[in-house]
C-alpha cells in the first residue's frame, strides 16, 4: 500500500486482529502469564483472568496455551451464552467426543468424566478456557463448579480458566456462586498500559513492521494516551488512522495535531480520568 511505502514499512503495524508476532511483552502480561502457568502446573482447579475490552486477554491466552507442556490438552469456548446442558455439549464437541445431541445432562456428565479419566490415565489433563465468561448464565457457571469435582485422590482431572471483563468478578462475588468463589485460587487483573509502556508498545509494533522513517514525538505519545488510556486495541485503532492522516499530509513525524485530527475523525474523546495512569 502507498502509505506503507511512504513510511518505509513492510506491513501494517497496527492491525486490529491479534497476531502472536506482534505481542508486546509488558511487565504485567509476563507476570500474569507466569502466575497462571505456574498455577496450572501445580494443578490448581479454578483460575480467573479479568480485563477490560481491548487490554490483550485473547492474545495472552494464545501465548499461554502455546507454552503449555504436552501433558495438557486445551479446550476453548468463546463468548458462551449457553445453558448448563449446552455448555457440556460445547465442551465435548471441542474435544472431539462424539455425541448425538439427545443425551441427558447426566449422560453428558458421565461421558465427560470418562474422557477425563482416560486422559488422566495417559498422563494428561484438560484445561478448559472460557473467554468472555461474563456472558455465561449463573447456572452454567455453577455447572463448572460441579465439573471441578472430577478428580482423583491426588489430582484434578479438569482445570478451568475463566477469562472475562471486570463484571465477571461481580458475578462470581454473588451469593449464588459463593461455593465456586471458594474454589478460585488465582485471580489476575490485566490493566491498560502505562504511558511509558504504551510508548514502548507503539515503538515495538513499528519496529516489527519495518520501522522505516516514521517518528512519533513525545507530544504525540501523550496525546495517544489521552485518547486511549493505554488500552492496546484503542491504541491500534488511533495509530492506524494517524498513519493515514500523516500520509495525506506527507509528514513522516506524527505529532499532537495529527493524533488529535485522527481521534476526531474516529469520534474518539479523551478518556475520563486518564491522568490516573499517567506515570
Amino acid at each position: 500500500m502507498k502509505h506503507l511505502d511512504f513510511f518505509g514499512l513492510n506491513e501494517e503495524p497496527f492491525r486490529m486482529t491479534p497476531d502472536r508476532d506482534y505481542f508486546f511483552p509488558s511487565a504485567q502480561h509476563t507476570s500474569i502469564s507466569e502466575v497462571v502457568h505456574y498455577g496450572l502446573e501445580q494443578g490448581e482447579g479454578f483460575l480467573v483472568i479479568l480485563g477490560e475490552v481491548g487490554t490483550g486477554k485473547t492474545m495472552l491466552l494464545r501465548l499461554l496455551t502455546a507454552r503449555l507442556s504436552e501433558k495438557f490438552t486445551t479446550a476453548l469456548l468463546i463468548s458462551p451464552n449457553l445453558t448448563p446442558k449446552q455448555l457440556l455439549q460445547a465442551i465435548l464437541h471441542d474435544i472431539n467426543v462424539e455425541i448425538t445431541g439427545q443425551e441427558s445432562t447426566v449422560k453428558l456428565l458421565h461421558t465427560l468424566n470418562d474422557y477425563l479419566s482416560e486422559l488422566y490415565s495417559s498422563g494428561r489433563r484438560l484445561v478448559l478456557i472460557i473467554d468472555e465468561a461474563q456472558n455465561l448464565p449463573v447456572e452454567s457457571i455453577e455447572q463448572l463448579r460441579i465439573l471441578s469435582n472430577f478428580e482423583t485422590d491426588k489430582d484434578k482431572l479438569l482445570q478451568i480458566i475463566l477469562v472475562g471483563q471486570p463484571e465477571l468478578k461481580t458475578i462470581i462475588d454473588s451469593n449464588e456462586l459463593r461455593q465456586l468463589k471458594q474454589r478460585i485460587t488465582i485471580t489476575e487483573n490485566l490493566e491498560p498500559l502505562t504511558l511509558h509502556e504504551m510508548a514502548d508498545y507503539i515503538a515495538f509494533r513499528l519496529n516489527k513492521a519495518g520501522r522505516g522513517d516514521l517518528r512519533l514525538n513525545n507530544g504525540g505519545n501523550k496525546t495517544v494516551f489521552r485518547f486511549t488510556g493505554g488500552t492496546p486495541r484503542l491504541v491500534n485503532k488511533l495509530m492506524g488512522r494517524a498513519l493515514l492522516v500523516a500520509f495525506a499530509d506527507r509528514k513522516q513525524s506524527i505529532d499532537k495535531k495529527i493524533i488529535q485530527y485522527a481521534a476526531k475523525s474516529l469520534e474518539m474523546t479523551p478518556i475520563r480520568n486518564w491522568l490516573q495512569w499517567f506515570n
